[in-house]
């Protein structure tokens, strides 16, 4: 659990520094799902969470985890070159 919420975190990191163009679509994808997991995240851990956020937190991760199989495994040479093709 601890090493899936620094992953999130991770991803929610680079999702705040980048935006995303038409340029690349599944990356940029990955990028707004791994944000809507970082916001679920954030309130479930601020302790406002129901369980519906709990269920939707489950299904967003399935989701990010398909997106973002190929920005996971990503240089920083690549996320560099990610960087610029999501930039708004």
């Amino acid at each position: 659990m601890i090493r899936n919420n620094k992953t999130v975190l991770f991803i929610g990191l680079l999702v705040l520094t980048l935006g995303c163009s038409s340029k690349d679509k599944s990356q940029c994808t990955c990028l707004f799902q791994a944000k809507k997991v970082n916001e679920i995240s954030n309130r479930i851990w601020s302790g406002s969470a129901t369980h519906q956020d709990t269920l939707e937190l489950k299904s967003a991760l399935l989701k990010k985890e398909k997106s973002c199989k190929s920005l996971q495994q990503s240089s920083p040479k690549e996320i560099q070159e990610l960087k610029k093709l999501c930039q708004p």
